[in-house]
């Protein structure tokens, strides 16, 4: 066989409302995936070439700290990083008996530009199922929210309740530890990844440290290369670039690994704060939903 069969396509959302002949078409773009040792298609951050599709056994999905997936046929794998150009976030492995077949995003996109109607139909049907991921995770996490928000009242409430109960030898440890989780929880604390879009930098000395996080009272960046790199304790300066606009800062680096280093930022005067809570906001509204 050359390809999947064309019913593999039937019920996949990507190729809703194709007709047969143009299934088949798309089919026989498909080439036979070959797993390296251990059955595995693609390990976690491994950059994305295409996408697979599975018409027979069975693959594992194993995202690192979340659950583990199991598809069965037909399943569409890793479309969505696949055409994005993404790094894979999970491991996949197939089965001894699966039958897994690659479509290489060069060849999706040589093929759509010969056949603009069916890639506008293509595109749309794209948009759809992005659009549903999208909605999907934010419920996903409007009820991770509203977990946190009940988790972050009990807490309080547990650390009343200690300091208005007799004292014990546990107290004091008892009430730093749900002191210490609720300050780490609040909203204040909530970490942003730069998009290209909206790339930041710190300009330092020695050169620029592209951002890797942002927070309130918190920026994650690398080191730039030949610059000496600080270490945990050491107070560092410089000016953040945020999207078109500029401010000072400085802070203390918390943690230092290789040359990604973490600054728990000096209080900024408000005209600064503004500007730095625009780009977060801005930032932010991109994983949004409206």
């Amino acid at each position: 066989m050359s390809g999947p069969s064309p019913d593999d396509l039937r019920t996949i959302p990507l190729f809703r409302g194709f007709a047969d002949d143009e299934r088949a078409e798309i089919a026989a773009l498909f080439s036979r995936a070959e797993p390296r040792d251990g059955g595995e298609l693609f390990a976690v951050d491994e950059p994305a070439r295409g996408f697979f599709l599975l018409s027979a056994g069975e693959v594992t999905l194993d995202r690192p700290g979340d659950d583990v997936y199991r598809l069965r046929p037909p399943a569409l794998i890793g479309e969505l990083g696949g055409l994005a150009g993404l790094g894979r976030n999970c491991r996949a492995v197939a089965s001894a008996d699966a039958e897994v077949w690659l479509l290489e995003s060069k060849t999706v996109q040589q093929f759509f530009a010969q056949n603009q109607e069916l890639g506008v139909r293509f595109l749309v049907n794209l948009l759809e199922v992005v659009a549903d991921k999208i909605h999907r995770d934010q419920r996903r996490l409007e009820d991770m929210r509203g977990n946190l928000v009940r988790t972050q009242k009990e807490l309080k409430r547990l650390r009343e309740l200690v300091l208005d109960s007799p004292e014990t030898p546990v107290s004091a440890p008892v009430h730093d530890a749900l002191d210490a989780l609720i300050v780490h929880n609040r909203r204040v604390n909530y970490r942003v990844e730069p998009p290209p879009a909206l790339a930041s930098r710190l300009r330092v000395e020695g050169g620029h440290a592209p951002v890797l996080e942002w927070s309130r009272t918190h920026v994650s960046a690398t080191w730039p290369e030949g610059a000496p790199v600080p270490a945990a304790g050491d107070w560092v300066s410089g000016v953040a670039e945020l999207g078109g606009a500029e401010i000072p800062v400085s802070g203390k680096v918390i943690r230092a690994h290789d040359r990604r280093l973490t600054i728990e930022l000096d209080l900024l005067i408000d005209e600064y704060v503004a500007i730095l809570e625009g780009y977060l906001t801005r930032v932010q509204l991109l994983d949004i939903l409206v």
